[in-house]
């Protein structure tokens, strides 16, 4: 899945990883990588390049194209530069990487808490890979069958139904209804990261092995 921005929510392979960098680390990451596209296009500028549409596109897409083949940036940001290399190449002029760039270190300058919630949602599943867990996104299929309980038995492990990631979030990134989540594992533990970055999540279902969660549109209110 890809929101606004063209970055691609993209689900991992039944694997543990040693080591992965926190939420906060990867978005500071992000902010550095768009921060210096833009100033090296204010200073082609300057040097009275890349002033048309055309020209701009052009020159972001070869500093791309460098940016990967010279790793300039950390791992965190290379699927992000794949991303909008593919994007730029596919869709020419009409990708708008200036426009995207910017839009990324608007973001990813601002808050955790005042992202987007799909932005919002990929950090919290980072923040969970951290903490050892194991994050997939499952078909309608699949969903609630025995055997994908059994595949991440003894796995902490937060499954995400693709159909309603895919059609539950605006181009803004907006959340517009509920998605349902499964969690193997301690429940509580994805409750309290999501509720980290302004998402609420309430328990849907208790069924041995798993928890039927659901990330809800608004805050959940709790009375007093």
């Amino acid at each position: 899945m890809q929101d606004s921005f063209g970055y691609t929510f993209a689900p991992m392979k039944k694997t543990k990883t040693t080591q992965h960098p926190s939420a906060e680390q990867t978005v500071a990451d992000l902010a550095h990588f768009a921060w210096c596209a833009l100033m090296e296009l204010h200073f082609a500028w300057q040097d009275g390049l890349a002033l048309s549409p055309l020209s701009t596109h052009t020159f972001l897409l070869r500093w791309l194209a460098a940016a990967q083949k010279q790793r300039r940036f950390p791992k965190s940001v290379a699927g992000d530069i794949d991303t909008l290399l593919a994007l730029g190449r596919k869709k020419g002029p009409g990708a708008g990487l200036h426009a995207r760039f910017g839009d990324l270190f608007d973001t990813c300058s601002q808050p955790a808490t005042q992202q987007s919630a799909l932005h919002r949602l990929t950090y919290a599943i980072e923040k969970l890979k951290t903490l050892g867990w194991i994050n997939a996104v499952v078909g309608d299929e699949e969903w609630c069958s025995d055997a994908l309980v059994a595949e991440y038995k003894d796995i902490s492990a937060l499954l995400v139904r693709k159909t309603e990631l895919q059609h539950h979030f605006s181009e803004k990134g907006k959340l517009t209804a509920s998605v349902g989540m499964m969690a193997v594992g301690d429940a509580d533990s994805v409750i309290d990261v999501f509720s980290e970055y302004g998402l609420a999540v309430s328990v849907r279902q208790h069924q041995p092995g798993r928890q039927l969660l659901t990330l809800c549109i608004d805050p959940v209110v709790t009375s007093t």
